[in-house]
């Protein structure tokens, strides 16, 4: 996860414009929303949610959350891309956190600037000859436990 995404700002509008996919509009606000949104530190933050509380009565405003938590949210979607990629490609995976990060980024040769907030296991599946070597799954809560309907708590209809 990148904790210092103005250095890439200019980089991200160059490829924006070279695309030329994008409205002239768009284009001419890109630089300062992007500025106003991935300002860093605790009191761009604090600045962030006031401008945008204030705002939030008169227009739909996203949430301002620290870099940190935005970078993680953004690696989170694409380790799930990268999992379902490899499972369709036959590999199996195992998402892990809670794992010493400074040492890794040592090991790995990390810059400082990125955190790593979860590694992806990926390999072929183990098929043991004998069943009972293999490990029993461990408990998992119901289904109707942690998805749900319309709104929080209503139960989710399904064909499972």
């Amino acid at each position: 996860s990148d904790l210092e995404l103005n250095d890439r700002i200019d980089r991200i509008g160059e490829l924006e414009r070279d695309s030329q996919v994008r409205d002239p509009n768009y284009m001419n606000v890109l630089p300062i929303a992007t500025r106003f949104l991935t300002g860093e530190g605790h009191l761009a933050t604090a600045l962030k949610q006031a401008a945008t509380a204030a705002l939030s009565s008169l227009h739909v405003m996203p949430t301002i959350e620290p870099v940190q938590a935005w970078s993680y949210k953004n690696t989170a979607l694409m380790a799930q891309t990268y999992v379902l990629a490899a499972t369709s490609h036959g590999l199996a995976t195992c998402i892990m956190e809670g794992f010493d990060g400074r040492r890794a980024k040592e090991i790995l040769q990390i810059p400082d600037r990125y955190e790593i907030p979860m590694m992806v296991a990926t390999g072929y599946e183990y098929e043991a000859d004998d069943e009972t070597t293999v490990p029993p799954m461990t408990p998992r809560l119901d289904l109707e436990e942690v998805v749900f309907g319309e709104t929080f708590g209503a139960p989710w209809k399904h064909d499972l």
